[in-house]
């Protein structure tokens, strides 16, 4: 019986060390479950009862039953089973914490991500930005060296053009445009002492005078401000000079010819022979001769009935246009009385035929040429007409005359503008020098 019962409890030992560590077997293989090896302790406590109960018996048998039968089994299987539920609890905290791990490494890698895709779009943004500065700053350099080429280009073109001598119609715009300037320096040289003198003038023609000074000196002031400083070398543009000059002009007697009016309204009949004997006789002495329009007009139309008595006239008007002093050696005249008939004759002479051989135009060229030519006539013909022909001998008569003539010859080069700037910009800088040198 002792051998029997140290037997009995070395056996329950083993199998209760098997059931602690060896739930998984060497190499991850699963050992018998807790309810095998309950049924084989059994079995060597009741050899006899084993041998001669089924198993299959045994494997139905009611577990209340076999707890009561032995007390010791029964405290070993629920030993078993209560470390059976701490190990699945085990695994369960494991497979709980391996899942939050995996979930942390699972965050950290997106969070990488993330950042790694934040900064590649910055870096994209970066190079986007950049790119686009890098083109507009291209596109900057690029306008900029196609502004400084068509300036250089402008440049050497004019100081072309200012190295070629023109002909009769760059002589008369020349002229015109010089005589805003001009016109400026007369009214501020006007001779009011002599003037007080010559009239023996009282205190009202003393302070009429005196206004009459002031206003003189007010439109110098503003013509000198207003008036083209220099003579551009494009045609067109020197037209448009010669309007801004005239404008000046015209405002500025604006201002001077209400003084004159009331100066030249306080003299008697004695005081203004005086003046004009003294003043106005010697001026209208120096001044050109002009005839009438109609005699004008018809020795215009003699003088250039053909072509070829153009050309003559227009060469003849060129030689003495390049035998005159330039104006760096001496000062041109201003606006005088035969401005209009000056422009006229000009307007009327284009040298059709030579410019066309000499500067080579092209058909679309020609056409230009054309239009200029005919709005070059049709202008010639109106100032013809609106021009006063008589010279008048008061000095409110000369001023309203001027301011006529001023107004007709603005008139026309406003008529002539547009095509002259349409037919020179058609043509390159060689065709433009040759035709500055003939027109």
């Amino acid at each position: 019986m002792l051998l029997a019962a140290v037997l009995v409890v070395c056996v329950a030992s083993s199998a209760d060390a098997r059931r602690h560590h060896g739930y998984y077997g060497y190499y991850g293989e699963r050992t018998p479950s807790n309810f095998d090896d309950w049924r084989r302790a059994r079995a060597v406590q009741d050899p006899q009862r084993g041998r001669e109960q089924d198993p299959q018996q045994d494997r139905g048998q009611d577990p209340q039953q076999a707890r009561d039968q032995d007390p010791q089994q029964d405290r070993a299987q629920d030993s078993g089973q209560a470390r059976g539920q701490a190990r699945g609890e085990d695994r369960a905290q494991d497979r709980d914490s391996g899942q939050d791990r995996a979930r942390d490494s699972y965050d950290r890698r997106r969070a990488r991500y993330d950042d790694w895709r934040r900064a590649r779009y910055e870096r994209r943004a970066r190079y986007e930005d950049w790119r686009r500065a890098r083109e507009r700053d291209d596109w900057r350099r690029s306008r900029e060296r196609e502004d400084w080429t068509r300036r250089r280009e402008a440049e050497r073109g004019d100081a072309a053009l200012r190295r070629t001598r023109g002909g009769p119609f760059a002589a008369v715009v020349e002229k015109l445009v010089r005589g805003c300037g001009q016109q400026g320096a007369e009214f501020e040289n006007w001779p009011f002492d002599a003037i007080a003198q010559i009239v023996g003038a009282d205190e009202k023609e003393r302070t009429a005078l005196a206004a009459l000074r002031e206003r003189a000196k007010t439109a110098a002031e503003r013509l000198a401000a207003d008036c083209p400083q220099d003579v551009p070398a494009a045609p067109a543009a020197r037209l448009e000079a010669v309007e801004q000059g005239i404008d000046a002009a015209l405002a500025a007697f604006d201002g001077v010819e209400p003084a004159l009016a009331a100066f030249y309204g306080t003299l008697d009949d004695e005081q203004k022979t005086r003046l004009y004997r003294d003043m106005a006789a010697p001026a209208a002495s120096n001044a050109p001769q002009t005839t009438p329009r109609r005699d004008a007009r018809d020795d215009d139309r003699r003088a250039y009935s053909s072509r070829r008595d153009r050309w003559r006239a227009y060469a003849a008007a060129r030689e003495a246009a390049a035998r005159e002093p330039t104006p760096r050696q001496a000062a041109a005249p201003g606006w005088s009385g035969a401005m209009c008939e000056e422009l006229a004759a000009v307007l009327r002479g284009w040298p059709v035929r030579e410019i066309e051989r000499d500067v080579r135009l092209s058909s679309p060229q020609r056409v230009a040429f054309y239009e200029l030519v005919t709005a070059s006539l049709k202008a010639a013909d109106t100032l013809g007409s609106a021009c006063p022909a008589e010279t008048a001998l008061t000095p409110v008569g000369r001023m309203d005359a001027m301011r006529k003539r001023l107004a007709a010859v603005r008139a026309a080069t406003a008529a002539i503008r547009p095509a002259l700037m349409h037919f020179y910009e058609a043509l390159d800088q060689g065709q433009k020098v040759r035709f500055a040198g003939m027109s």
